[in-house]
């Protein structure tokens, strides 16, 4: 931040504090958690009544279902994820279980299978025993990745020579397989996994595509009690610590004066009053939330012209197969070796054929101990133009039309997961569908957006939304600023906070954690 360092101010009067944060998703969280450690004053206001965002979990029948949260990678000592979350307090407090590192994630071709094992050296491996013809192909890949990945200090904490970064900044991961001339069956293995920030290969920043398997790589694992357990753990963390973290409490609208925001409206009680303001809803949501005028129009209709990414459709089904086996691993359905076509085809929507690409994950197949009975969460790709006409409905009250087509939908998915798993077929019962227009309601993403903006090449490096603002006192952090994912978004949020305390120094510490 220009001008004088931004330090706690001990003479805060009570109510008022350093830092509000609006939204708490892990983003959100994290930034909260790192400034209270470093002194502040902090508040973090959620308009759901469940903290987490994309982390929390659901409940039908007193059983829970995790929404956006299934796995992530980095936690194996030395992970990226793992040095975060030492560096906040919280690692410790989590009980984890590893996926299957000898294939961790199932990508499913027609006719073709590959099981992605854990590590780069046997991933790898595997490659090359795949497509013996295609090594200098494999290794090129591989390469590039891990230079990505070197070049970036707040994800290696490495500090990179200034000539070697940016090579592949413009470059896409689609064009940069083009020019290793693979083949397509090594091209749809090396972007199976696309689904985990919802881009096709020609649109997707190779840099992207590199830091997420990378991650992913480091070590697959997932929580005991999903996403949820994350959130309480951050949250806790954050009261221990001296902060403040409201439910049920959405912001209306900020107030600005003489160029800076100065309060948060909020619909019950006085306005939440702050030095800082950081902001983990989409951007154009923050934008909304701000009086008119307040940036100008060129930055206004920039953001408001920035893509949202993909949206989905869930399914939550409980399944009494007794004879399927646990699966320690996730699985990826793509009905074409072409996964830009899978985006473009595969969906579940007006226009895209009767085959769908979904993922699917196996939650109480894993977890150490489950008492809720097994079941098989699948998600699959669903435009918002499909529920576009249901925008202005609310959940509970969408009526007959809109029941049907989430019915027909969900028969839709569960048929594909019983085409590609036929051990559970006749044994799932429907617990939830949901849609985009679920995931728009309970997260105020806009058009249900899975990642929030679309992390393509275009707004990708000098493109890309920026995490500080024209307005001197107002941040921006989460899923739509640099990176998706569990991972990206713990970065972004320490990146966020480094115009606050020193980018340098941060990372530097959070490297001896």
């Amino acid at each position: 931040m220009k001008g004088e360092p931004f330090r706690p101010d001990p003479s805060l009067p009570e109510g008022q504090f350093d830092v509000l944060v609006i939204g708490s998703g892990m983003g959100g969280l994290t930034a909260a958690l790192l400034l209270l450690r470093e002194g502040f004053k902090v508040c973090v206001v959620e308009q759901h009544y469940r903290p987490g965002g994309c982390l929390h979990r659901f409940f039908r029948r007193r059983i829970p279902f995790d929404t956006g949260f299934h796995y992530l990678g980095g936690l194996d000592e030395g992970g990226t994820l793992n040095q975060y979350l030492k560096f906040l307090g919280v690692r410790d407090r989590l009980s984890i279980h590893h996926l299957d590192k000898d294939g961790f994630d199932v990508l499913r071709f027609p006719g073709y299978e590959f099981r992605i094992p854990a590590g780069w050296g046997p991933f790898v491996q595997r490659l090359e025993e795949e497509f013996p013809s295609e090594k200098a192909a494999i290794a090129k890949f591989a390469d590039a990745c891990l230079e990505v990945c070197r070049e970036s200090f707040a994800y290696s904490f490495t500090r990179p020579k200034e000539d070697e970064v940016g090579r592949y900044g413009a470059v896409t991961l689609g064009g940069f397989l083009r020019s290793l001339e693979a083949s397509d069956r090594l091209k749809a293995v090396l972007c199976g996994q696309s689904f985990l920030y919802g881009v096709p290969p020609e649109r997707t920043p190779l840099e992207l595509h590199a830091h997420v398997v990378d991650s992913m790589l480091q070590g697959p694992a997932g929580i005991d009690g999903g996403g949820e357990a994350l959130a309480q753990v951050m949250v806790k963390a954050i009261k221990e610590h001296g902060g403040v973290v409201r439910t049920r409490t959405p912001v209306t609208h900020l107030e600005m004066a003489d160029g800076k925001v100065v309060a948060a409206h909020v619909p019950k009680g006085e306005p939440i009053r702050a030095r800082m303001f950081i902001s983990n809803a989409h951007p154009h949501h923050t934008l909304d939330l701000l009086p008119q005028g307040a940036f100008k129009p060129a930055y206004v209709n920039r953001v408001r012209d920035m893509k949202n990414g993909i949206a989905c459709i869930a399914g939550y089904f409980l399944s009494t197969a007794p004879d399927a086996p646990k699966r320690n691993h996730n699985i990826y359905i793509n009905p074409s070796f072409d996964i830009d076509h899978t985006y473009r085809a595969n969906a579940f929507g007006a226009g895209h054929t009767d085959e769908k690409a979904v993922f699917v994950t196996f939650p109480s197949d894993r977890e150490k101990t489950w008492p809720f009975p097994r079941m098989v969460l699948s998600l699959g790709i669903m435009p918002w133009a499909e529920v576009a006409a249901f925008e202005n409905s609310r959940t509970g009250e969408r009526g007959d039309e809109y029941q049907a087509l989430k019915e027909r939908h969900g028969q839709s998915l569960q048929r594909a997961i019983e085409a590609y798993l036929p051990d559970h077929a006749g044994h799932l019962k429907v617990a939830e569908i949901s849609t985009p227009l679920t995931n728009r309601d309970y997260t105020r993403t806009a058009q249900g957006a899975m990642y929030g903006l679309e992390h393509s090449v275009d707004r990708w490096g000098k493109y890309a939304l920026g995490t500080r603002t024209k307005i001197p006192n107002l941040l921006l952090t989460g899923h739509s600023v640099l990176m998706p994912g569990v991972v990206g978004v713990t970065i972004g949020a320490f990146i966020t906070c480094s115009y606050l305390l020193g980018f340098e120094e941060i990372f530097d510490r959070v490297a001896r954690a």
